[in-house]
């Protein structure tokens, strides 16, 4: 009987995110606060004759069955070792797509530790460290070596600069997102003509975490419903800040009691996607294996 292998992809969240001036190729230089959230996806592997991608029947979030991440993480682990295994991939998504919350990217560093997981599990040699997929992780994308740590961490530069960092805990994130899936680039494409334009917000903190997105304005142009959204979080005196994640659409508002999020979550549209829970920090050690499947696929 084969065994299947499991491990959570979790939510990445930008507390805050300060894009600085680009570089020669034309990359911004980027400083941002990041935490992960209890909200995840799942990724479910065997070992196959061939690659195999399906995904959660319910799945609210579908991606391209033929071209992601989750495939590209595979292809490119598949390269750097020259390891000709193949695997059928069960993807049970729960983070929405296009959110600023990193799904994408958390799917690929999640593959990317169970690929090495498997790998060093069969050589008795030329094991792949960590720093290796980070090497590989990087090339897939900035968000992937962030994703790949899974904790509090604090980012500079270009995806590489990555320090540990410690955020309070016992506080709850309620998740607002209209169900707008907004291009990154198309994003920053639009950021350099909102980059110094105020949006009328007070500046907030968390702790003394300072609540900013520089591409705010950007995406507001291309979503308005993020400033109803903010406009909502604000007005309430039970959320101690709010702002928006990554490239939104996704916003957020950190509360300290759960009692009073079933209240807020009644302020927002009832089709918008809604989740609330806390951060949480994750461990290389979260691959599980199982000989059965759970019936979802």
């Amino acid at each position: 009987m084969s065994i299947y292998y499991s491990i959570s992809a979790p939510a990445k969240l930008n507390l805050n995110l300060f894009v600085k001036d680009k570089n020669l190729k034309g990359i911004h230089f980027l400083q941002s606060d990041i935490c992960f959230l209890e909200l995840k996806d799942k990724i479910y592997i065997k070992f196959s004759e061939k690659d195999i991608f399906r995904q959660c029947n319910d799945d609210a979030f579908m991606i391209n069955p033929n071209n992601n991440l989750i495939l590209d993480a595979i292809k490119k682990f598949r390269s750097f070792t020259n390891w000709n295994k193949n695997f059928e991939i069960y993807l049970d998504k729960k983070i929405p797509i296009g959110a600023g919350l990193g799904g994408g990217s958390a799917d690929a560093a999640a593959t990317l530790i169970i690929l090495r997981k498997l790998f060093n599990k069969e050589k008795n040699f030329n094991h792949i460290s960590f720093s290796n997929i980070l090497e590989i992780g990087s090339q897939l994308g900035s968000d992937i070596p962030a994703c790949l740590l899974s904790k509090d961490l604090k980012l500079n530069g270009y995806g590489r600069e990555i320090r540990r960092k410690k955020f309070p805990n016992n506080f709850y994130f309620l998740i607002i997102n209209p169900n707008i899936v907004l291009s990154t680039k198309d994003v920053f494409d639009n950021y350099s003509n909102f980059e110094n334009l105020s949006i009328g917000y007070n500046v907030e903190f968390f702790e003394n975490i300072k609540i900013y997105n520089s591409l705010l304005s950007s995406a507001i142009n291309l979503a308005p419903e993020i400033s109803e959204i903010l406009s909502i979080m604000k007005k309430n005196p039970n959320i101690i800040a709010s702002g928006m994640t990554g490239s939104g659409s996704t916003c957020f508002g950190i509360i300290k009691n759960l009692k009073d999020i079933k209240n807020i979550q009644k302020s927002f549209h009832q089709n918008y996607f809604v989740w609330f829970g806390q951060k949480t920090n994750y461990n290389l050690n979260r691959v599980c294996c199982s000989k059965t499947l759970e019936n979802k696929f």
